[in-house]
């Protein structure tokens, strides 16, 4: 497999970031305008990709993109609607200690995303700061506990998940191959897959809130150079979040309160 994932989060009205998923600037520089957003997907469904399933073997012949969104806010069933409306399937990572909660889906959500033909994965059970980090008996518990919550709403196996956060490492990977995840996405801006434990493990770039429709559109295609200047930037600053956390928080947060 090597398709381009495109990584989006929540779509709000203008002013309104914290209404869906996380709240807090961090959380908002990854929210789209829902306008902002419609224009996004106009423009990708004119750049002659197919935009389907993980779990499905792409129609022969075709070039195929892969879109995600993750933390479970309640504006997936908007996103939904103007997916459906493009005849696009999502993929919809829930964070399953928030479901029902302020800001995030409720179980009827889940179901009806399903219903609706999308592909419905975990984003692990309570959205760790650093996933990476955890010891072996709270990732296990992370991913099995979010996996074994959605596959009884489902009625069904969950076998696609994501990383919270973008801390990814091979432990996290395996943890998630051992709850039954067979498709993990991470925040490694990279069209290459790599296997863990049978555990296919793919790469996404992020939109973010002021990102440009043409952008998503060259993320998607290949064009323009927009791969590869997201992945210098994206590995320039892995140092600073490996070796430099708290730094790198803080100076991360000031930046974004500022804008």
């Amino acid at each position: 497999m090597s398709c381009a994932t495109l990584m989006y989060h929540d779509v709000v009205v203008p002013g309104a970031s914290d209404a869906s998923g996380f709240p807090g600037p961090a959380a908002a520089h990854y929210k789209l305008d829902v306008t902002a957003f419609a224009r996004h997907l106009a423009a990708l469904a004119q750049s002659g990709l197919s935009f389907d399933s993980v779990l499905t073997e792409p129609i022969p012949g075709s070039m195929r993109c892969l879109l995600t969104f993750d933390d479970g806010g309640v504006s997936a069933a908007a996103v939904a609607t103007v997916l459906a409306e493009h005849g696009m399937i999502g993929h919809f990572f829930i964070t399953t200690a928030h479901i029902g909660t302020p800001g995030f889906v409720t179980y009827s959500d889940v179901l009806a995303l399903r219903a609706a033909g999308h592909v419905v994965g975990t984003h692990s059970h309570t959205h760790p700061a650093e996933m990476s980090r955890l010891s072996p008996t709270v990732l296990a518990s992370e991913w099995r506990l979010s996996t074994d919550r959605l596959s009884h709403l489902l009625g069904e196996p969950v076998t696609v998940g994501s990383v919270p956060g973008g801390f990814y490492s091979t432990d996290v990977a395996r943890a998630a191959a051992a709850a039954g995840i067979r498709y993990l996405f991470t925040s490694e801006p990279s069209t290459s897959t790599w296997q863990v434990d049978g555990c296919t493990v793919l790469g996404r770039y992020a939109l973010r809130q002021d990102s440009p429709a043409s952008l998503a559109v060259a993320l998607a295609l290949g064009t323009q150079g927009a791969r590869q200047l997201q992945w210098l930037a994206w590995n320039a600053k892995k140092p600073l979040k490996r070796w430099a956390r708290p730094v790198y928080r803080v100076v991360r947060g000031s930046l974004l309160r500022a804008r």
